[in-house]
């Protein structure tokens, strides 16, 4: 099975209500290595897919929290848990994901879904994934990256809509320099994949058109194969 993308056996333990929500760019849970009896932390978690997969994966002995800034999507995602049975096992909380109020080493794996290219302060992230943490604990993450910085008029556009993923999407290695700097280690990339056009298109305009403006067709020809989805994993040493 790819890692990078739910499997239909996987698909079918996610109620609907989650599904429906779901507009992220890979699937964390695949290769997260997650445990029975383990704690994992999703950050921005949105409707419930990753924190449905995480607590099948951790058991009725584990725990998964999910955390996000936004309360409509903690209600969507509480109901998905409570449709799937597993709402003992699951703890849902509004929060700024740079200041979760989770304790000091307190997780086994964070897990993320195409959320942490929207913070503006991603370092402050990374270092709030890496104080979560327990030491030799593991990160597993999607998320979207640029081959190359771009014009600050460009991104100035693409800002105006924090919602569309290319708002805060970082040049590729100030994204890994970032994890590094906040005490991660051991950076294994799973799947690096450059969008296609159909796939660009459908980011810039994440969750959906209802929610974000339109974007040109010559903004989206300049960001055009610069724009790439990576899945990786990194640890908190020991």
């Amino acid at each position: 099975m790819d890692q990078g993308v739910y499997s239909q056996a996987e698909l079918a333990l996610v109620p609907e209500t989650a599904l429906k929500l779901s507009r992220g760019c890979g699937n964390p849970t695949g290769f997260a290595g997650i445990q029975p009896g383990e704690v994992v932390v999703d950050f921005g978690c949105g409707g419930g897919i990753d924190v449905v997969l995480a607590a099948h994966l951790v058991g009725p002995q584990g725990k998964v929290v999910g955390v996000d800034f936004a309360s409509e999507m903690i209600e969507k995602a509480g109901s998905a848990a409570a449709e799937a049975g597993l709402l003992d096992r699951i703890e849902l909380r509004v929060g700024d994901m740079a200041r979760t109020q989770l304790p000091d080493d307190s997780a086994d794996a964070v897990i993320s879904n195409c959320v942490i290219n929207l913070c503006p302060d991603k370092e402050e992230v990374y270092k709030e994934v890496f104080r979560v943490l327990r030491p030799g604990g593991r990160v597993a993450i999607s998320d979207i990256v640029l081959t190359e910085a771009i014009s600050p008029e460009l991104k100035s556009r693409f800002q105006s809509s924090w919602s569309g993923c290319m708002g805060g999407a970082a040049p590729e290695e100030e994204y890994w320099q970032t994890i590094r700097e906040s005490g991660l280690a051991g950076i294994q990339v799973i799947v690096r994949h450059t969008l296609s056009a159909q796939e660009l298109e459908a980011v810039v305009r994440c969750p959906g058109p209802e929610f974000t403006p339109d974007v040109s067709k010559e903004d989206l020809a300049a960001v055009e194969g610069k724009v790439v989805s990576v899945k990786f994993t990194a640890v908190k040493p020991g």
